[in-house]
């Protein structure tokens, strides 16, 4: 398999490139941080490899793919999945079709999944060569067995909850799909979504089967129509409503986030703390203040939740710095307008020492998951990386950002071996017992320390080959990785040295990560190896992107 992806025919491989886009949103390995919907990465063109393997005598391999890739958990962007689906719902083969309008109901587990699946599948069926509405009886079952698969209150609490995303709402679905039931309660909330609760209660107020759905509803609809901003809270606390439900009207209301801030998950909290802190909510001595850090101190919470240090490590710095860096599109349009921008609120001392704190948590917890494999991390701690700010994450410099993937792997794997560039070859940074549980910030500390050189990618490999020393994945951390001599040719050769690796170790699967923090995209690559990954900037998904890398789930 190695030999084939390596001659660069893409298409022996269908299956490797399918899962590869499934992953990181391309049929080649190489991830990058970003909106995908704005670079268009949920294109026909994008995923070439899905018409090779419809066309094979057992086409309904890509559903089992994405099936695999679902369940593994730790696919970053679930949205390629949904795509990946709608596509194979698209395609000539009816047992292929059948399988991916079942798979519906297992695959978009959330509304804002399932309305973003009718999307996509609307958009191709219009753009086919011979364009069509979409509606066939296969798409109006999947829709119709996605709302009656529910019972009756989850069903009410989804479509009040999300009425609608992507340009489409639960009443456009249902008014193109027919759902019919003999359940009443579910009927009452159908009714609902299609003609509001006024004629849903006039229908089904006497049926006493509909009657908690409708009253739930009533609550939902009293809340979001609620002007008094003490009773609005008060309301959402008693029918334990979510941020979701929050009207417009309501969303710098003070008494609705003191009432809203303790049931949030930690990580909807941490991507809407910097939101909390601009309406004014976190001022020193802020009853507000205390609530979040009582939340993001709950240990059981963090670990229930699978909160990554990557997550906390971004927040951290977004909060210091009084949010994210202006996108350079937006920082045009702002500085075309010529107006100063008010200056920020102060952050929360109190709140930024709990957040450091709760970086250490996520450390410590059962949060990150070992591979069993042999790790060797080689990290430029040269003074670029130091000032250089990533790309996708400007807050945060390049070498902290390869020192959190440093910290993550030696706090849950037992092999592991860090080292820096120098001048000849690698230095071995050696992180002995006192270092067992020290923190990022004493991690950076002690790699600041260490010897410096000219990036060579290919040295931790030649390193590694000369000292016998068997690894299963190397990773670089580097700011860019066009750096070229005059003639154009490249300073380095990293994808030689690991076939080269490979074959003197007899490790046929050794895996080469290359982690480019401030390059914003590089082309494709013309030797295409399935066992080199590259990842361009950093977000709070690169070190699942590198772990499911690790574990060959892609």
């Amino acid at each position: 398999m190695a030999e084939s992806m390596q001659s660069g025919d893409h298409s022996e491989q269908p299956e490797v490139h399918f899962t590869q886009y499934l992953f990181v949103g391309k049929e080649y390995p190489n991830y990058q941080p970003g909106c995908w919907f704005v670079h268009k990465y949920y294109e026909q063109s994008r995923v070439t490899s899905i018409g090779k393997l419809a066309e094979r005598d057992n086409p309904l391999v890509p559903i089992e793919l994405i099936k695999k890739a679902f369940d593994s958990g730790m696919v970053p962007n679930p949205e390629t999945l949904v795509f990946a689906l709608a596509l194979c719902a698209r395609q000539k083969k009816e047992s292929l079709r059948h399988a991916a309008y079942d798979a519906v109901k297992t695959i978009c587990t959330t509304p804002q999944h399932f309305i973003l699946f009718t999307k996509f599948a609307s958009e191709l069926a219009k753009s086919a060569p011979e364009p069509k509405h979409g509606w066939g009886s296969g798409w109006r079952k999947a829709a119709s067995d996605w709302y009656l698969s529910k019972d009756a209150m989850e069903l009410a609490k989804c479509v009040t909850r999300y009425k609608g995303r992507y340009g489409w709402s639960h009443k456009d679905i249902i008014k193109l799909s027919h759902p019919k039931t003999t359940d009443i309660a579910k009927q009452a909330v159908l009714k609902y979504i299609l003609f509001g609760l006024k004629v849903a209660k006039q229908e089904f107020s006497d049926k006493p089967d509909a009657a908690e759905v409708l009253e739930y509803i009533q609550k939902v609809e009293d809340f979001k129509h609620c002007e008094d901003e003490v009773v609005a809270g008060r309301l959402l606390e008693i029918h334990n409503l979510s941020l979701e439900h929050v009207p417009g009207h309501l969303l710098k209301s003070r008494e609705v986030w003191n009432s809203l801030i303790p049931t949030m998950s930690i990580t909807m909290l941490l991507n809407n703390l910097q939101r909390i802190h601009n309406i004014g909510l976190l001022k020193p001595y802020a009853v507000e203040a205390d609530k979040i850090i009582d939340v993001i101190t709950d240990k059981e919470r963090l670990i229930r939740e699978n909160v990554h240090p990557a997550l906390v490590l971004i927040t951290i710095k977004n909060y210091e710095k009084s949010g994210k860096p202006l996108s350079y599109e937006k920082q045009k349009v702002k500085d075309a307008a010529k107006k100063p921008s008010p200056p920020p609120i102060r952050p929360n001392r109190k709140i930024i020492e709990t957040l450091y704190k709760t970086l250490g948590y996520s450390f410590d917890l059962q949060i990150l998951k070992p591979t069993g494999l042999q790790y060797m991390i080689t990290i430029d701690m040269s003074k670029a990386m130091q000032e250089s700010r990533v790309w996708q994450c400007g807050n945060i410099n390049a070498a902290e950002a390869g020192c959190l993937i440093a910290l993550c792997l030696l706090r849950c794997e037992k092999n592991v071996t860090v080292a820096t560039f120098k001048n000849t070859g690698v230095h071995i940074v050696n992180l002995d017992k006192m270092y067992t549980n020290a923190s990022l910030g004493q991690i950076f500390k002690k790699m600041k320390q260490m010897p410096t050189g000219p990036v060579n990618l290919e040295k931790p490999i030649i390193w590694a080959a000369q000292e016998k020393k068997k690894y299963d994945v190397f990773i670089n951390v580097v700011d860019v990785i066009d750096k070229r001599f005059g003639n154009g040719s490249r300073i380095d050769n990293p994808r030689r040295a690991i076939k080269n690796y490979r074959s003197k170790m007899s490790q046929d699967n050794a895996k080469l990560v290359t982690c480019a923090m401030t390059t914003p995209q590089i082309g494709n690559p013309i030797d295409e190896d399935k066992n080199v990954l590259t990842i361009c900037g950093f977000d709070a998904n690169v070190p699942k992107i590198i772990e499911a890398f690790a574990r060959s789930l892609f």
